[in-house]
Order: C-alpha cells, then sequence, then structure tokens
C-alpha cells in the first residue's frame, strides 16, 4: 500500500492505485450500456461491481475480520436481501 493512503482505502491488484471511499463510492458505479437480456450484461456488472467488492473486503479485513469469511457472509447477505422487500432490508 502507498505511505500516502490511509489504511483500508487502497485497492490491491489490478485496481491499485484506485482510492476508495467507501462511504462515497456507491455513488460512483457506472450505469449498464447493454440490455439485460445482452449476454454480456453480467460480464459488465462483475466490472461495475468488483472493485467496490474487492474495497470492502479489504476494509473487512483491515477491521479484523477473516476475508474468507466475510466473502461467504456476502454471498449470503446478497441471497437473503434479493428476495427481501425494502422494510425487510432495514
Amino acid at each position: 500500500m502507498p505511505a500516502d493512503a490511509k489504511a483500508g482505502t487502497a485497492v490491491p491488484g489490478p485496481y491499485a492505485g484506485v482510492a476508495m471511499d467507501m462511504m462515497n463510492s456507491f455513488g460512483k458505479i457506472a450505469a449498464p450500456t447493454l440490455p439485460r437480456t445482452d449476454f454480456n450484461y453480467e460480464t459488465e456488472c462483475k466490472t461495475a461491481l468488483a472493485p467496490l467488492v474487492d474495497g470492502l473486503l479489504d476494509a473487512v479485513e483491515s477491521a479484523g475480520w477473516d476475508r474468507r469469511k466475510a466473502a461467504y457472509t456476502l454471498m449470503f447477505l446478497s441471497a437473503q436481501r434479493l428476495g427481501a422487500g425494502k422494510e425487510e432490508r432495514k
């Protein structure tokens, strides 16, 4: 991590050098350019979400949580919320 980076804000790997402000990053997700029925729609979504997930897992790990268990928990929470209405997610 660069010396001037804050703990939990630098994203390693292919996203190295990208500052990640977890409170503001969700406003910066790219909108889809393909229709939902397009074969590459999911790939485009993965590309948009990957830096956010990487940054979140880095922050979780920096806070002392196990990265693998946190990733599993994200999968669980995502699946749980997929069918939940807005009131159930609060």
